[in-house]
């Protein structure tokens, strides 16, 4: 699996069934235009997970150890 397809059916899906359609798909956008400047699929990955996660909004409605707890959690579907 590659860093677009964790995005595609892991982190999307989720995000959609948490945050809705609109703030979802808002994620995922801010996601694709971090990945674009990894090099290698993990640092893409990385790069994704890390700008959903230090999205206010996510931070808000999950709180820090949520947050921290899913980071793991997405980053582990490459290894």
């Amino acid at each position: 699996m590659n860093a677009r397809s964790v995005r595609d059916t892991i982190i999307k899906p989720k995000l959609i069934d948490i945050f809705g359609t609109v703030i979802g798909n808002f994620l995922i956008t801010k996601a694709i235009a971090a990945g674009i400047d990894g090099k290698t699929e993990q640092e893409k990955l990385n790069l994704m997970v890390e700008a959903v996660c230090s999205d206010p909004k996510v931070l808000g409605m999950w709180g820090k150890a949520q947050v921290k707890k899913q980071k793991q959690e997405w980053l582990k579907t490459l290894s």
